[in-house]
């Protein structure tokens, strides 16, 4: 066949090439949109109202598993690109930007992935998000969430102190608005009834009681204080959270696997971009 055939020839390829690459993108959007409907507002009870919760935990994994699936399928493509680009040039030029891109992605997922799996940043980040409240007789009970409105921080742990022995409750927000009424020994007497923390609900003197939160979706939970055996005695509340199992363990083994992909990729890159770099225009 006549050079100038092949070029043609290669040429038709090439844009064959890219508008497969490019439908093939434009599918996958169409996927992730469609699993990111199912996942928030299917799958995960997203909720408008009363109350603002969209649940992005198992959607960032998601998406993160996609990016990696269109990162292996960039490396298919970008080889063929290369063994029908018309001059060294361009097969030089194609493999030293996707070594600068491989190498830019590596790092971003090696920070990412540092700090969704090292214990220390990651306790830090919990630390940051934890809530300390000190609540005395007449502020009425404490209010907090099972997570916040994105499911990225769960609430695991409540830890209460006292000065002197009292009692808490916890109690979710449906039963407490059905029957609180401040200073009635009736509505306390529900309370004590309708509690969650069925064995553990006495602040022993100067001593911490941990209260476990059920892992129940996104409840808006209240503690009520019950300080008749020793009145006027104030609280300290820990409201204890932890980051999401599923955002710190699946996107963080996902963001090691796009490190060792794009290193993967760079070293299969780094020959051909030597060999055609010689002769290349492009330096």
């Amino acid at each position: 066949m006549p050079a100038s055939g092949r070029v043609l020839e290669d040429s038709i390829r090439l844009s064959r090439i890219r508008r497969i690459k490019l439908t093939l993108y434009i599918v996958q959007a169409v996927m992730l949109i469609a699993l990111g409907f199912l996942l928030i507002f299917v799958v995960g009870g997203a909720t408008l109202k009363p109350r603002l919760y969209v649940p992005l935990d198992s959607f960032l994994a998601v998406l993160v598993l996609l990016l990696l699936i269109i990162c292996l399928e960039s490396f298919f493509f970008r080889m063929l690109e290369i063994k029908f680009a018309r001059s060294s040039s361009a097969r030089h030029l194609m493999a030293k930007n996707s070594i600068k891109r491989s190498v830019l992605i590596a790092i971003v997922a090696g920070i990412a992935a540092m700090v969704l799996a090292v214990p220390s940043i990651v306790n830090a980040v919990e630390s940051s998000v934890q809530q300390r409240l000190v609540v005395g007789p007449g502020d009425g009970p404490t209010m907090f969430y099972s997570s916040d409105i994105m499911n990225l921080a769960k609430t695991s742990e409540v830890h209460v102190t006292a000065t002197k022995q009292v009692e808490v409750y916890l109690l979710e927000d449906e039963v407490f608005s059905a029957y609180w009424a401040p200073d009635s020994t009736d509505s306390m007497n529900q309370m004590i009834s309708y509690r969650l923390n069925r064995d553990n609900y006495v602040v022993p003197e100067n001593q911490v009681l941990a209260i476990k939160i059920p892992d129940a979706g996104f409840v808006l939970y209240h503690l009520v204080l019950n300080d008749m055996a020793n009145p006027n005695t104030s609280i300290r509340v820990d409201v204890v959270k932890e980051l999401s199992g599923t955002f710190t363990g699946t996107v963080s083994l996902l963001m090691i696997a796009f490190i060792v992909t794009n290193i993967a990729w760079v070293a299969y890159l780094i020959p051909i971009e030597r060999k055609y770099g010689a002769s290349s225009i492009y330096k």
